[in-house]
């Protein structure tokens, strides 16, 4: 017999009532600490206003979020109001259905990994970098905007450390970034984000729930968005190896170029969080990184396809993921997180989420004394860390992959 909440005529529901179906299909595998909990507050409500429009036009409303180890919020506003977390796959569809909800706004950002012989002269990089940024880089007519300096981009170095029968270089850089050159419309196209290009809200759809505001693509629009995603990630994975090019003009080897914030298809965005699927197109290689703070090793990892049913089992996930007939999502999750994740470390639990005026205000007590409590509305405007080891301990108990590489911290770049 079928579950009863998938017979659920769910636009009839309470906003209560919403809000506790839409959090059955939220299958955490984060650290559960004081951010992991506001990640899954918040994201309660983004998957209940995905559901109400699945199910207007005609979809099944079982859009499920999938969190990595690396749980955690996400410090753009327009997403966090949108109801969405961070660190995890969200999933709205087997893959085909012809609709995609544009609050996710993919970025389509990633790290380069590559290897060298030589440990490269943190001054002469510096001085290579000023040379480069004063110059114009093109590709396909479009300049390169350099932001490896802004936000959680960076250029990293490292010692490498091989702990498997992959033997990599001595030595190790990561890059990272994303392509804000094509978010909004200005090089041709539709753009990226919705808040940002006015192709794309002209032919979006704005659609008004009684939980918030989501702007979706239907039919043939869902194509052309798709080919500019294909476009946007291509040229954002070009950029880092230009980058990489012109400042380690002496030779480097590409290890992998990994993008942890993409569209995959229709139905599935990766919300920072890397994609081990290897028959995606959009994944070249079987290696992947995950970086934590500058202070400590960062790690490749071999994925694997995940995940399987003794995880979900140990996890208290396998009666839930075949209750609501999402068990072959769940064991093809191909999740690994890409990074520690932002973590506020005085937030010990959230207690309760006012509304008012369609803002969410969340109530959390805090850890060095819970009967006080902290009211967040902008998690952005907080500050944060980043968490540790945790993360990489949590991957492995969950088998979402092995170590191949220990990277040692040399010299972190933010320029």
């Amino acid at each position: 017999m079928r579950s009863s909440i998938l017979s659920q005529k769910i636009s009839e529901l309470s906003k209560t009532n919403l809000l506790d179906r839409a959090s059955q299909f939220i299958f955490s595998t984060g650290l559960n600490d004081g951010t992991s909990k506001l990640c899954r507050a918040n994201m309660k409500y983004g998957l209940a206003q995905l559901q109400l429009i699945q199910e207007k036009y005609g979809f099944e409303p079982k859009a499920a979020f999938i969190s990595s180890p690396d749980e955690t919020i996400t410090r753009n506003k327009f997403r966090w109001n949108s109801g969405l977390g961070y660190g995890g796959r969200l999933n709205w569809g087997n893959g085909n259905d012809r609709i995609i909800f544009l609050n996710t706004k993919p970025n389509c950002c990633g790290l380069l990994v590559g290897g060298l012989e030589e440990l490269p002269d943190p001054y002469s990089l510096i001085k290579k970098i000023d040379n480069i940024k004063s110059e114009e880089l093109y590709y396909d007519n479009i300049l390169i905007d350099w932001d490896y300096g802004i936000s959680n981009h960076f250029i990293n170095c490292f010692e490498t450390k091989n702990l498997s029968d992959i033997k990599l270089p001595p030595y190790i850089f990561l890059i990272h970034g994303s392509c804000p050159e094509l978010r909004d419309d200005k090089f041709g196209g539709i753009g990226l984000y919705i808040d940002k290009s006015k192709s794309l809200k002209e032919i979006a759809i704005e659609e008004v729930t009684k939980l918030g505001k989501h702007y979706i693509l239907l039919d043939s629009d869902v194509k052309e968005y798709l080919e500019f995603n294909k476009k946007a990630l291509e040229f954002s994975n070009i950029k880092r190896e230009i980058i990489a090019n012109n400042i380690f003009d002496y030779g480097y080897t590409v290890i992998c170029n990994q993008p942890h914030q993409f569209l995959k298809d229709c139905n599935n965005m990766y919300l920072g969080s890397n994609c081990t699927d290897l028959k995606c197109e959009l994944i070249q290689s079987e290696i992947f990184p995950t970086t934590l703070r500058a202070d400590i090793a960062a790690y490749l990892f071999k994925g694997k396809k995940n995940l399987s049913e003794t995880t979900l089992k140990n996890q208290n996930l396998l009666e839930r993921a075949k209750n609501l007939e999402l068990l072959d999502l769940l064991k093809n999750a191909c999740i690994l997180p890409h990074g520690g994740g932002y973590a506020f470390n005085d937030v010990e639990d959230v207690l309760d989420v006012l509304e008012y005026k369609d803002q969410r205000y969340f109530v959390t007590s805090l850890k060095s004394n819970i009967s006080r409590l902290k009211i967040i509305r902008n998690v952005s405007e907080l500050q944060f860390e980043y968490r540790g080891r945790d993360v990489v301990l949590k991957t492995l108990q969950l088998d979402l992959g092995d170590i191949i590489v220990r990277l040692n911290p040399l010299f972190s770049l933010k320029l």
